[in-house]
């Protein structure tokens, strides 16, 4: 076989390693942010209930009424912080989610582009004296190939209608 169909082989193969650690790398990054944003809530926790212990060990002890509003005060604030923390969750699943689908449109894009020129150079330049085999050969790339393509579709339809699903699932979050 030609030292060109190896190499281009190698290079698809290249192609989706490096894709499959993109991907690792963007689910990671996505970890830290959250874990930055719940480490950075947690202090956030701790500064505010040391803050409201304060508060309630000033109050006159026969006065509910302040002690009333207090929790008030403090419930509408905590109600906004968590709308907040929700809001930056889902600005991080979102971006993450973007990464992830332009990710797999390329990765899809590369392995289309690229199983279409091993299948063309094994058309044009078969090995010398396996003219049947590469026919064999090629028969079998094109029906991958157009097996590829099917599911690419497919799985780009799936994606839309889960990103179609999420986002409407969101809103009443991003909102609240």
């Amino acid at each position: 076989m030609d030292t060109k169909i190896y190499e281009q082989v190698a290079a698809a193969q290249k192609i989706a390693v490096e894709s499959l650690y993109g991907f690792f790398n963007t689910g990671f990054e996505a970890c830290e942010k959250l874990v930055a944003l719940n480490v950075q809530a947690a202090k956030a926790s701790i500064v505010k209930t040391k803050a409201i212990a304060s508060d309630v060990l000033t109050l006159p002890t026969w006065d509910p009424q302040s002690f009333f509003e207090l929790q008030s005060r403090q419930s509408q604030a905590a109600t906004k912080k968590a709308q907040a923390y929700w809001q930056h969750v889902n600005e991080i699943v979102t971006e993450t989610r973007s990464q992830l689908l332009v990710s797999s449109e390329n990765l899809a894009g590369e392995y289309v582009r690229g199983s279409q020129v091993i299948i063309d150079n094994l058309a044009q330049r078969p090995p010398a004296g396996n003219e049947s085999i590469t026919a064999f050969w090629a028969k079998g790339f094109g029906a991958m190939w157009d097996a590829g393509n099917t599911l690419h579709e497919q799985t780009r339809a799936a994606v839309k209608e889960t990103m179609d699903v999420i986002d409407k699932a969101r809103k009443p979050v991003a909102k609240a």
